[in-house]
């Protein structure tokens, strides 16, 4: 009997088996470090009055952004990878490409295409400041954090939760031949 809803087939219960373990994995991973990140935002703010702490606390955000990102897109990949999916591919590739192959297997791409046309350059800018202060190439590199920095870094994380969010909602696997006879 196939859903109502879109789902992600499996051929046998050992893929399928594997396929429930990787996507717990990745809700697991995924609140954790979502739950810390919502804490970090939240210290920063609190900070914004301490220029040293706020500096150091906002660059902190910006590589949690990063980390919870790559996270999902490792986790996504596994349950569903584009064709000659790498992980060494870049960010914004391993991305753009990861979100579409998502959206394509759940029926999702009106979602993935509103992101992409809206707010997807928001996040290319946010992930350049990013390079910058992780590859460091000069002190200039580091730059005095604004209030308006720190609301547009904001924005592209409530963006990205409210897109990753979308997509996730009723994602669904399963195995082909269910119950098994």
């Amino acid at each position: 009997m196939e859903a109502e809803h879109p789902t992600k087939y499996y051929s046998s219960l050992k893929e399928f088996q594997e396929a429930e373990l990787i996507f717990h994995n990745y809700q697991k991973t995924h609140n954790i470090i979502r739950n810390d990140y919502l804490n970090l935002i939240e210290l920063t703010f609190e900070s914004k009055n301490d220029q040293k702490a706020f500096n150091t606390l906002y660059r902190a955000c910006l590589r949690e952004l990063f980390s919870l990102i790559e996270s999902d897109l490792f986790n996504l990949n596994r349950l569903d990878s584009y064709q000659n999916y790498s992980d060494r591919d870049k960010f914004m590739v391993k991305f753009k490409k990861t979100f579409k192959q998502i959206a394509k297997t759940w029926e999702k791409t009106d979602i993935q295409k509103e992101y992409f046309d809206s707010d997807l350059e928001r996040l290319k800018t946010i992930k350049t400041e990013r390079d910058r202060i992780t590859h460091p190439k000069s002190p200039n590199d580091f730059k005095v954090t604004t209030i308006d920095d720190f609301n547009t870094f904001k924005r592209v994380f409530n963006e990205y939760d409210g897109f990753i969010n979308k997509m996730m909602n009723g994602f669904f696997i399963g195995m082909k031949n269910y119950p098994i006879s």
